[in-house]
């Protein structure tokens, strides 16, 4: 695809497109180090609160292991499932050393409940108050009570309420109740103890019988358990920076104490809900999950506080799905004599840096588009001036020279650049041109005067020679010798003549004359000329009137039909035709006859070109190629052109006159 400089330079501009490129991948970057510096805030903030929280470990879990006593909103039902106990149970607590069994310690009003449920697919079943040494499923709890150390048996044969008894079979020292569950895995068991009794430490014991007599044991460590304190959360008040939601978790992810809050996406009143969607979009990381509450608002099982339980220190950047702000949560370590007793979670979003974000957002799209059409503009106009000059500079170049070769005058410019200078060279080149020009067409003058003493002192000779008594074999030479000066005579009178008809051109007057009868006059007189060809005439039926000089286009006619004749056979056709245009007269000279080489077209008018097999023609007379070139003068100076080409039928050729059509005052198709 063609496209013309002003386009190309406004393509160039588009470079510009790149400033808001770079200025995003700016804005960008900025707000990514915005975001380092608010997780390494919220981070530095988070070591603060727990370094304080530290120094008051009676507020924190005791050291490890150790169990969470869960306040229950309800009293449960003791039937063996804890669907009752709410979110405690999601899910209850596992530990390694005793695989296969899952538990939770709560209390309501007072009273301790335990709920255990065990995985077991060789099921042996049996009652508490059996003998101790008998091969049955059973659970052993050893608790650290406000009565002193217990050992507590809990099994039963089937579904329903069951009691605990001591580790032999015999009576507990304290009445515990409960519900015993057959599940799809195993059995679930529901204990509740006497109300008023504090539970220090317990620790679990399962006796799994295999049916063929033998019982494996297993035992979990002694668990501390502790209740949140209710001073925790006071202290983690008064700790807090503002617009930060904290959480304190122990190391199992139970929550012991959250406060604050985050602040309100501001943004979302400040920033258009498009440009809103657009920068999340385009600032925010594809892989950034949603931000979503807590599976259990009891528990807190996210990354980042797992890797805090391990004792580092772990930030995660998360989505608002209600909004366009993120949120970044950090997770610190709470440790008490190297020991990590809690953890320590911080909330906060950064509603801030969309704010910030818009606003250079704004601004960076008012100064890129206004950089945009500055630099759009000012290429636009030197892309203009740019085209403007080359385009007079082409014109000066098209019109330097008229159709006849003359060398017109050529504007130079006078600018610094690589176009003035463009321009003066076209100008030294035609300067070259016009001197060699003048040098050409003053040729054949010279030539012809210069060759005319020569000539006639070589005639003279061979006249001596002619009435000196020669030798007969040196007669033929002589007469080659006398044909070749009559054929240089001819030749220096053709040239003459081209220079006086030259001469004659340039000085002819022109007139208002009847073209259409000037050619029907003229035509007629050829009829006995091109005997026996025939010749016919078209378009003189109606008067032509036309400005110009009617010797002169005689001549180029006179040419063009000698022309004709000389390629014509004896019986062929030459026609003389006159054709009207709008703004052309056309003088067509057609013969049939050999077909013009495509090679030739465009040279046949120049001067000493020809294309006759023999040097004279049929009357005898030397032909030297100066008649298509007298057309074309005649042609040039009435302001037209000469051309010729092969008819379409192939039957001949067709030379052709184009004339600017200038007419005669009150004439014929006279211009208004």
């Amino acid at each position: 695809m063609r496209l013309s400089l002003r386009r190309q330079l406004l393509l160039l501009a588009l470079i510009a497109l790149v400033l808001p490129w770079a200025a995003w991948q700016a804005l960008v970057q900025m707000e990514n180090l915005l975001r380092q510096g608010q997780q390494q805030a919220l981070e530095a903030s988070g070591e603060a609160v727990a370094r304080s929280l530290a120094l008051r470990p009676a507020l924190l879990p005791p050291a490890a292991p150790s169990l969470p006593v869960h306040a229950l909103a309800a009293s449960p039902r003791l039937d063996g499932d804890a669907g009752d106990w709410g979110g405690v149970a999601l899910p209850l607590e596992t530990d390694a050393a005793l695989p296969g069994v899952r538990f939770a310690v709560g209390h309501y009003n007072e009273r301790r409940l335990l709920f255990i449920a065990v995985d077991d697919v060789t099921p042996q079943r049996g009652e508490a108050h059996w003998p101790g040494d008998l091969a049955i499923d059973a659970v052993l709890l050893e608790l650290d009570t406000s009565l002193g150390p217990m050992r507590l048996k809990l099994a039963a044969r089937a579904d329903g309420s069951t009691r605990a008894a001591a580790a032999d079979g015999g009576a507990a020292s304290v009445l515990a109740e409960g519900g015993w569950r057959e599940t799809a895995d195993g059995y679930a068991i529901e204990l509740a103890l006497p109300q008023g009794l504090s539970l220090d430490a317990l620790r679990l014991i399962r006796r799994d019988a295999d049916g063929g007599g033998g019982v494996t044991e297993s035992a979990s460590p002694r668990f501390a358990l502790y209740r949140p304190s209710t001073r925790l959360q006071r202290e983690l008040g008064a700790l807090l920076p503002d617009d930060v939601r904290a959480v304190v978790v122990d190391g199992r992810g139970w929550a012991l104490a959250a406060d604050g809050a985050l602040r309100a996406d501001a943004a979302g009143d400040d920033v258009l809900s498009w440009r809103r969607l657009l920068y999340r979009a385009m600032l925010d990381a594809a892989e950034l999950e949603a931000f979503a509450a807590e599976a259990s608002p009891l528990r807190d099982d996210r990354a980042e506080r797992l890797a805090a339980a391990q004792g580092r220190v772990e930030s995660r950047w998360r989505r608002d799905p209600q909004g366009t702000r993120l949120i970044l949560s950090s997770a610190v370590p709470v440790r008490v004599d190297g020991e990590v007793r809690a953890v320590l979670r911080l909330d906060r979003s950064n509603a801030e840096a969309l704010l910030l974000a818009d606003r250079a957002a704004a601004h960076l799209f008012g100064l890129t588009l206004l950089a945009f059409l500055a630099s759009g503009g000012v290429a636009f106009l030197f892309a203009t001036r740019l085209s403007q000059r080359i385009r007079r500079l082409r014109d000066a170049a098209e019109q330097a020279l008229d159709r006849s070769g003359e060398v017109r005058r050529f504007e130079v410019s006078t600018a610094r650049d690589e176009i003035g200078d463009l321009s003066r060279s076209f100008s030294r080149l035609l300067d070259e041109i016009a001197a060699y020009t003048s040098y050409l067409r003053s040729l054949s003058s010279k030539l012809s005067h210069e060759l005319q003493t020569p000539l006639a002192i070589v005639r003279s000779s061979l006249d001596n020679l002619d009435l000196a008594a020669l030798p007969a074999d040196a007669r033929p030479y002589v007469a080659r010798a006398r044909d070749g000066v009559e054929r240089m005579g001819q030749l220096v009178r053709t040239m003459s003549e081209a220079t006086r008809i030259e001469h004659a051109i340039d000085a002819a007057e022109h007139e208002a004359f009847d073209l259409a009868r000037l050619l029907a006059d003229v035509g007629a007189g050829y009829r006995d000329v091109l005997a026996p060809r025939c010749l016919s005439l078209e378009g003189m039926e109606a008067a032509c009137a036309f400005q110009g000089a009617p010797e002169l286009l005689v001549q180029a006619l006179d040419k063009l039909i000698d022309n004709a004749r000389g390629f014509t056979p004896d019986d062929g056709e030459i026609g003389i035709a006159l054709k009207r245009q709008a703004r052309e007269l056309l003088i067509e000279v057609r013969n049939t006859g050999p077909r013009l080489p495509e090679s030739m077209r465009h040279r046949l008018f120049d001067s000493l070109v020809s294309l006759r097999e023999r040097s004279r023609t049929a009357d005898g007379a030397v032909h030297l190629g100066f008649g298509l070139h007298v057309v074309k003068l005649v042609a040039a100076a009435h302001g037209g052109g000469a051309e010729a080409e092969n008819l379409e039928d192939g039957s001949g050729v067709v030379f052709r006159l184009r004339l600017p059509w200038r007419r005669a005052p009150g004439g014929e198709g006279a211009r208004s």
